[in-house]
């Protein structure tokens, strides 16, 4: 990066506000409505994307000498600090202190299972935070700034870059590449090609002018700039206003779900576990955060905690540690004498814009609402996940059914243990998790496979890449459709959806994509708001029999990451039947335990708690607390705690005696606590952060399923047929039952009524004749 090495004046803001106006001024309401307005919505991002949202208070004029030499050495610090953790790291191998197979910890692995791309974009990343780290240090101590406001400052200095295209080996040299690789990262050389009629496995090209938007392996998006101790990377500790001391620490995220969250069976009277499982579907499809493994040695795991709950010696505690901290009196953990709950940190992203500045997480699934759960997010896994042949993903087949394929290792994929061995493959490693995500993802495997059959008996000379590439369409377009026309109306109210734009159209086309949109999850929705799913979360699980009787019922806690149950005696089936039947659990404070102290559970009955990983992930993520949120979705700031209107008395109560300032209360649980609105399943600020997400999911993906003039759009026939599609049908022609209610988001009832899958007329069918080669206009 050239810059002058004498005097650099720049403007310094030294009171900003992230959008004061924006969020005072804007009811929730009239904030979506911006949504119909392109470059309105664009300003929802954050002050440092669109800094004329910001109510600027004084400026003052900074002046900085040798900012290339400080910058320069910030970069060779970084590179530093990142190389000298080998022997530490290598100390942590030769001493066995990683995570072993089987256990809780495992567990936790296997849902955060960082590929090895990201471990190396995570790696050049820590070198960019480490250096953003110093260069604070060197740059803001000569103006007195505080940490937050140096933290804005620097991300308006970019990572250095190798100057006329100099290739030496020397450190130095390597240092100023960060720009490079950045840059690199973010696709900026990538040639796109508008006439693409299908997309990218790894969400590339979406965007023609920004070809990196919504692109695998890049960073989450901010509603609100991050909130770090040291501005950098440093989770938030303390409470807000107060000396940073261990009196005023903020209380541990055990203490906070083991004082807040509520173990028992409130379930939803309407809505089925159906509803519970699409969510966390479309969640793996949105959002795939992963751990770090060791920086120098990648195959190696970061372990936190000893197996038994302690924590570890202060010389074995790996720097992308961040143990929970369990208290002496803990109504679950206390009788095994535990201190410790395992939390590694997540991998770090570049930031978007190639500068300096606070950690950004890295999402290593694509942003967009694309079918990346089944297919994979790189060309690698989705070849791994090809037959080669008819256009068919693999399988195997057991028992006359069709199930997943193997996993490659399921040592490392599954929890196995002697009586346990089946352990699946598919496009995300967590697959295996509980029996119901496994029963979908087998559901959809069935679906694409069954469609590339129907273009085959159609299309006879089309070959295996046009088939699989074909159905692969159709399927996103079936996410697509049932996401927006049965569950979103369903989670964020009908109103509310109708009103902004959010619901699919009955006919015709749609014209809303804009170049404008970018369609990055947030942080806050990954992290938080779409978390809310945990809440719905059943711990006994019915087997359902063709009457609907129920014929068994399993523990959750005794299946996560065992998933052969599904290939068992028909349980596949049996649990299908079990999701359109069985009440989903009310969207409240209240969990069942099996999540809540026996998640991942080992065979000596100790597992972790959701809950406390949920918030420390947010402190980890550098999420600004409740009150924040509160304020960009258009709801009061509260100045004392009896001013959250929204969330019960007896929670507000609670809040208050864990923590000391409205502004301390982590956003997952005040956006937890909040009481429905409407008709929606979700209080105010979360309906608030997921509207605002899946408006721009719809509105920034230029493949979506229902636009007109796209090199991707369907003919106007062929939309009406995938405008017939239910997750009714899917469960209907993919898994061996005969009766189905039309709306299995809602429990069977007399306007949804159980009907025969054969009948088309109340469960409608695709018509698939209108990909006829000769018939299809697209």
């Amino acid at each position: 990066m050239a810059m002058s090495s004498v005097v650099l004046a720049v403007i310094v803001w030294t009171s900003l506000q992230f959008g004061s106006e924006f969020s005072q001024s804007l009811s929730n309401a009239e904030a979506f409505a911006m949504f119909r307005l392109p470059v309105s919505l664009q300003s929802f991002v954050g002050w440092y994307h669109h800094p004329m949202n910001d109510k600027l208070g004084g400026l003052q004029l900074l002046e900085l000498r040798d900012i290339d030499s400080k910058i320069s050495n910030s970069v060779a610090f970084g590179g530093d600090c990142v190389d000298r953790l080998e022997r530490l790291e290598a100390n942590l191998d030769t001493n066995g202190v990683k995570v072993q197979q089987g256990t809780p910890m495992h567990g936790q692995l296997i849902d955060s299972y960082p590929l090895t791309e990201a471990l190396h974009h995570g790696r050049d990343s820590l070198v960019a935070i480490k250096a953003s780290l110093h260069l604070m240090h060197s740059v803001c101590l000569e103006s007195g700034l505080a940490d937050e406001q140096c933290a804005r400052y620097i991300t308006s200095l970019k990572l250095p870059m190798a100057e006329n295209g100099s290739e030496e080996d020397s450190v130095e040299a390597v240092h100023k590449l960060l720009g490079d690789k950045c840059m690199a990262y973010h696709g900026t050389s990538l040639s796109c090609s508008k006439s693409t009629k299908y997309r990218s496995v790894n969400g590339s090209c979406n965007h023609l002018i920004h070809p990196s938007w919504g692109q695998a392996f890049t960073s989450y998006r901010r509603l609100l700039f991050p909130e770090y101790s040291d501005g950098i990377q440093q989770p938030r500790e303390h409470a807000i206003g107060l000396p940073k001391n261990k009196h005023n620490l903020l209380p541990s995220a055990r203490l906070v779900s083991s004082s807040l969250a509520l173990d028992g069976d409130l379930p939803d009277n309407i809505k089925t576990l159906a509803v519970m499982q699409w969510t966390q579907f479309v969640e793996h499809d949105l959002a795939h955060t992963p751990v770090n493994k060791m920086y120098n040695k990648f195959e190696s795991s970061i372990m936190c905690c000893k197996p038994d709950g302690r924590h570890l010696s202060p010389r074995y505690v790996h720097p992308a540690c961040m143990p929970i901290s369990i208290a002496h009196n803990d109504p679950v953990y206390s009788s095994r004498r535990m201190t410790c709950m395992n939390y590694v940190r997540s991998v770090t992203a570049m930031r978007s814009d190639c500068s300096f500045g606070p950690a950004e997480q890295m999402n290593q699934a694509t942003h967009y609402l694309d079918g990346s759960m089944i297919y994979g997010s790189t060309d690698n896994k989705a070849a791994k996940l090809r037959l080669f042949r008819h256009g068919h993903l693999k399988n195997t087949a057991k028992n006359g059914q069709t199930f997943l394929p193997s996993a490659e290792d399921p040592s490392i994929q599954c929890q196995l243990d002697p009586n346990s061995q089946a352990c699946y493959e598919s496009g995300d490693s967590r697959v295996n998790a509980h029996p119901h995500l496994t029963v979908m993802h087998t559901i959809w495997l069935r679906e694409h496979n069954r469609i590339a059959d129907k273009l085959a008996e159609l299309n006879p000379t089309w070959d295996d890449e046009r088939l699989f590439q074909e159905a692969r369409r159709i399927v996103i377009a079936e996410i697509q459709h049932i996401t927006y026309d049965e569950w979103l109306p369903l989670v964020l109210g009908e109103k509310y959806t109708k009103k902004f734009g959010l619901t699919s159209k009955k006919d015709g086309f749609s014209k809303e994509y804009s170049e404008n949109v970018d369609p990055s999850i947030t942080n806050s929705f990954a992290t938080a708001a779409l978390r809310f799913v945990h809440s719905l979360m059943e711990g006994k699980l019915r087997l359902v029999k063709e009457d609907r009787e129920v014929n068994h019922t399993i523990q959750l806690r005794d299946h996560f990451n065992r998933p052969r149950i599904v290939e068992e005696n028909n349980h596949l089936d049996a649990l299908v039947r079990g999701l359109a039947t069985q009440n989903s659990q009310k969207n409240d404070m209240t969990y069942t335990e099996d999540i809540t102290s026996l998640l991942y559970q080992d065979s000596e009955n100790y597992g972790l708690d959701i809950i406390s990983l949920d918030v420390q992930r947010g402190r980890d993520h550098g999420l600004p607390g409740y009150n924040q949120f509160r304020k960009i979705c258009g709801l009061p700031v509260a100045t004392s705690f009896n001013d959250f209107k929204e969330i019960p008395k007896a929670i507000v109560q609670k809040l208050k005696s864990m923590y000391k300032h409205p502004d301390d209360v982590d956003m997952l649980i005040g956006g937890m606590s909040e009481k429905p609105k409407d008709d929606s399943l979700l209080g105010p600020t979360f309906r608030c952060i997921i509207g605002e997400q899946f408006g721009r999911t719809k509105k920034g993906d230029r493949f979506f399923y229902d636009l007109k003039g796209q090199s991707g759009s369907f003919s106007e026939d062929q939309l009406q047929e995938i405008r017939k599609v239910t997750l009714a049908r899917i469960l209907c022609d993919n898994a061996e039952v005969e009766k189905m209610q039309p709306s299995v988001f809602h429990k069977p009832s007399s306007s949804n009524r159980l009907e025969y899958c054969t009948d088309d007329t109340k469960i409608p069918k695709m018509n698939f004749s209108f990909w006829a080669e000769e018939a299809d206009s697209s």
